[in-house]
């Protein structure tokens, strides 16, 4: 479900500076508009942190030269730049250096979903890596990504102490679990993001289905799944709508309201 909104040719900054403030975990791409797509400048698009004082310090931000990209998903936006320029996107600087990564995205929002891959070795090929490394942005790049798969590490950790087993499926192979966010990742401050009661650990394909948006789970636990998904497919993921958590912290309960309001798909 997307939620990408491009400020082009304001009469002001109203609506941009709005959505600023609704979307303050979200992201700007930042594209000079005077510039033919094939001419653009080599580091754009520039993507921002959504509450980046570099981006926000001027007005006329959607009514001059520069127009505006704005999206709560990291993901769509590379997706957009891709395939309305066929360029990968760049960081802005400020932001890089508050943990803004983009080439690596995907890999670390893998990683802190799953982390069934061994923590150990990933941080050893990521530090045999930084020795190797001269490149100051490169550096500053790799010690982000280090800092992060520790932190989702920890987090795989404490969620699994709150749960060792899927707490919808049963399932306790360990090593199959995901360490889901109950909020998004990207939707998340920074210690949203490391609260283990911000996560369950599930099935592959229960992650998957609660990721999209797909299933969410009641006040009570009780499973509500998408009239996107029809019964002949509920029939063939193992899923129906009798299903429910053994339990749900109170912790947690505001994760799953966000979940249940802003994430669940519940319309066809």
């Amino acid at each position: 479900m997307s939620d990408k909104v491009i400020f082009k040719n304001k009469p002001n900054d109203d609506e941009y500076i709005k959505w600023i403030e609704e979307n303050s975990n979200g992201f700007v791409l930042n594209i000079d508009q005077t510039k033919d797509p094939s001419k653009i400048y080599k580091d754009y698009p520039k993507i921002h942190f959504a509450n980046c004082g570099q981006l926000n310090k001027r007005p006329g931000r959607t009514t001059k030269k520069y127009f505006k990209v704005c999206s709560n998903s990291i993901e769509e936006l590379e997706q957009w730049s891709l395939n309305t320029y066929n360029k990968e996107l760049t960081p802005c600087r400020t932001c890089k250096k508050r943990g803004l990564l983009v080439a690596w995205y995907a890999e670390i929002k893998n990683l802190q979903a799953a982390s069934a891959l061994p923590l150990k070795s990933d941080i050893d090929e990521l530090e045999e890596c930084l020795t190797s490394q001269t490149d100051p942005e490169k550096r500053t790049e790799i010690e982000t990504l280090i800092k992060a798969r520790l932190a989702q590490g920890k987090f795989r950790q404490d969620v699994l102490k709150l749960y060792p087993s899927c707490p919808l499926t049963g399932l306790n192979i360990q090593s199959l679990l995901i360490a889901s966010h109950i909020k998004p990742w990207s939707k998340c401050n920074d210690t949203e993001r490391l609260d283990p009661f911000n996560g369950l650990m599930l099935a592959p394909h229960i992650d998957a289905l609660f990721d999209k948006g797909l299933i969410t789970f009641d006040t009570d636990g009780t499973i509500k799944i998408s009239p996107k998904i029809d019964p002949k497919n509920q029939e063939r993921l193992g899923i129906s709508s009798s299903m429910k958590l053994k339990k749900i912290r109170s912790k947690s309960k505001k994760y799953f309201e966000y979940h249940r309001n802003h994430v669940f798909q519940k319309e066809e």
